[in-house]
């Protein structure tokens, strides 16, 4: 995942260091450089470096700080590894044209922290670097249903565009299998799956359904982007997925998985949170599990 592709909106990598508000379970040990972050041994954590156990879900930082999502079955076991929601910490970078590029976390280099890894974090703080030496801050907060989530770009190493931004992405797959790409089939399972949003432009509300085929970026969608969006599929296992910001007035862009082309939302979607390196007004990054 090293390297610098062109894309229509985004993806990560990253660095690590400690916070300054250490709670309940965090421990610490001499900060360091590490190749990956230190990881847990024991099953299902082996190769976490932080995880987290809500009722409803599970999420974990794995120690190349790649972040993942599993929603709960009714029998309390994870949902399979195909409904896995991945959130990616990456730098954006958009040149004199507008067009932008991302970098990701190397993964077996550059990572630093002062946290042993653990189930019992509140709060987690690590730096990682991507190709270029740029350098990232990453801070994850617990708070039952939510995973707050803030970063930002402390050096831009060799980077000589304009704009350069910290990132998350999400990228959430298909919350259905391939038996409901049947039009008929598709229809009875989520005649009642609502997609809604708030538009950051105006703060009008559009509501989706995850069955039809639609452009996301569409002028009459969210191609300004949303303040908010809530994701109600019968595929959740009956939980909501909503994204956001801690002030509920930061813009997020939201995008077809491709971003170019339309889709049927239930086959997956793409949600990214942005702060401009020196901004300090944009607020963090807020996924609700509900």
């Amino acid at each position: 995942m090293t390297g610098m592709s062109v894309i229509k909106w985004f993806k990560p990598k990253a660095v690590v260091v400690v916070s300054s508000l250490l709670t309940a379970g965090t421990i610490l040990f001499p900060h360091q450089l590490h190749a990956q972050l230190p990881s847990m041994s024991e099953p299902p954590w082996t190769g976490f470096f932080s995880g987290y156990q809500q009722r409803d879900y599970e999420f974990g930082i794995n120690n190349e700080g790649v972040m993942e999502l599993y929603l709960m079955t009714k029998k309390k076991e994870r949902v399979g590894h195909t409904r896995t929601i991945k959130i990616y910490p990456q730098v954006l970078i958009e040149n004199d044209q507008g067009k932008r590029f991302y970098r990701s976390l190397n993964e077996d280099e550059g990572f630093a922290t002062e946290i042993k890894p653990s189930l019992e974090h509140k709060e987690v703080k690590f730096t990682g670097e991507t190709k270029g030496g740029v350098k990232l801050e990453i801070n994850v907060k617990y708070d039952r249903s939510e995973i707050i989530l803030d970063g930002k770009v402390l050096d831009k190493g060799d980077i000589k565009d304009p704009k350069v931004y910290f990132s998350y992405k999400v990228k959430v797959p298909a919350m259905y299998t391939s038996t409901y790409k049947d039009e008929d089939k598709a229809k009875s399972r989520m005649r009642k799956d609502k997609v809604r949003f708030i538009r950051a432009k105006d703060g009008k509300r559009v509501t989706l359904k995850s069955y039809e085929e639609v452009d996301v970026l569409a002028e009459e969608n969210a191609k300004d982007g949303v303040r908010e969006l809530e994701v109600d599929m019968d595929g959740q296992e009956g939980k909501k997925l909503i994204f956001g910001s801690l002030d509920e007035k930061s813009t997020l862009i939201f995008t077809n998985r491709p971003a170019d082309k339309k889709g049927k939302l239930w086959e997956g979607y793409e949600v990214l949170w942005l702060r401009e390196m020196g901004d300090a007004s944009a607020k963090p990054f807020v996924i609700e599990v509900k």
